[in-house]
């Protein structure tokens, strides 16, 4: 016989809490008997009559702190009417952020939950230390109370019990089941306020379909979390592929407004508002998109004898050159063509300065960059040894 899952929840506000996660697919989950949910009006189980939860905090201090005894009554109620022992969760801002894979973990490790939801200013310690297995918090703020923390802990874990949804693929699709957050998702009709499905969701293969998917899952988790696309394993031939067509779609994708080029000031550097190196060094340039600033470079002489450390190659010329460096960008113009205006600019600097060659590093783990020079018939040259960066050295001879 299938086991129906338990969750029990400690609150002040039991109404507000039963009512929200008895409505939509977890009402219905309940009434098919997959998972049960229990309020629990921490107030019952005081010892006066007033129906007092909480007092003033030894050593004081704002504010009250929720009893150790009213949460002990009520867990020890809770448990006692069943074989074995709850996990119990106390929802808290000092605990572990929550994320998809505690959901999977609660879900697949126990069948029963007490989740204890705390007063704003918190709650007895003893309580915690004597009876509570883990603390959860949704993220890096406060609330006024754990029912809004306890409701999404609920929803999260539920919908992953067998039966809650109509199929695994329900959840297995969604962000953060494979460490990808979730493609964009279109409905009818196809037209809608000048805007259009894309056509490969309209075309009715569903290889095609199922790879447009990816390729748009990779692209918005590189752009949205950096930290959770750090961690994919993007190895297979297949990955590679699409790496390599989002690198070559992204070289193309054309800025909106104008592209100028002006040596740099110390007040238009001071008032970059993206990340850049400061001071600003000799020979500076800002290059701008519209009347904004969208990268910061250096164009300084390089003598001729200058090998600049290369290990196991060497400059094609011993001729005077221009040293490019880069010295940041406007983050919401990385995955555009840029570079090339970038690049295109330093071209006509040097060729203004009557200078035959320009001169760069890369590092190795910027494909992209990497990729752009290239394509503007940058050649490699060797790698270079500067500190702790593992770089590449490249040059241009202008023609």
């Amino acid at each position: 016989m299938r086991a129906v899952y338990h969750i029990d929840i400690m609150t002040l506000f039991p109404d507000t809490v039963g009512d929200v996660l008895s409505e939509s697919i977890l009402g219905r989950a309940q009434e098919r008997d997959y998972i049960r949910i229990l309020t629990h009006q921490i107030r019952d189980y005081t010892q006066n009559k007033q129906k007092q939860v909480d007092d003033y905090p030894y050593g004081g201090g704002q504010g009250a702190v929720m009893q150790a005894d009213p949460l002990y009554q009520c867990w020890k109620h809770i448990c006692g009417q069943h074989q074995s022992k709850p996990h119990t969760i106390y929802l808290s801002p000092c605990g572990k952020t929550f994320t998809q894979e505690d959901a999977r973990r609660l879900a697949r490790e126990y069948d029963h939950l007490i989740l204890v939801c705390g007063h704003y200013e918190g709650i007895d310690q003893r309580f915690i230390d004597g009876y509570v297995d883990e603390e959860i918090s949704l993220g890096d703020f406060v609330l006024t109370g754990g029912e809004i923390a306890a409701m999404a802990v609920a929803d999260a874990v539920c919908r992953l019990i067998p039966g809650v949804l109509s199929h695994d693929a329900c959840f297995e699709d969604e962000s953060h089941w494979n460490g990808l957050l979730e493609y964009p998702q279109y409905s009818r009709p196809a037209q809608w306020h000048g805007m259009e499905v894309p056509q490969v969701l309209t075309c009715g293969d569903h290889k095609k379909v199922e790879r447009w998917r990816r390729k748009q899952s990779l692209i918005r988790t590189r752009d949205r979390r950096p930290d959770l696309y750090a961690k994919l394993d993007l190895s297979s031939k297949e990955d590679q592929k699409l790496l390599a067509e989002i690198r070559a779609e992204e070289l193309q994708k054309p800025l909106t407004l104008p592209v100028s080029c002006t040596p740099a000031t110390c007040e238009d550097w001071e008032n970059i508002s993206w990340s850049y190196a400061s001071p600003m060094p000799s020979h500076g340039y800002l290059i701008w998109h519209g009347d904004q600033p969208a990268a910061c470079i250096s164009l300084s002489p390089l003598n001729a004898e200058e090998a600049l450390g290369i290990q196991d190659g060497k400059w094609s010329a011993q001729e005077p050159s221009l040293w490019l460096q880069f010295h940041g960008q406007d983050p919401a113009l990385v995955h555009t063509n840029l570079m090339e205006h970038v690049l295109s600019c330093a071209r006509d600097l040097a060729r203004e300065a009557g200078i035959g060659w320009i001169r760069t590093a890369a590092d190795k783990r910027k494909k992209a960059q990497l990729e752009h020079l290239k394509a503007a018939g940058f050649q490699y040259r060797g790698n270079l040894s500067r500190g702790q960066t593992r770089e590449v050295a490249y040059e241009l001879r202008l023609k």
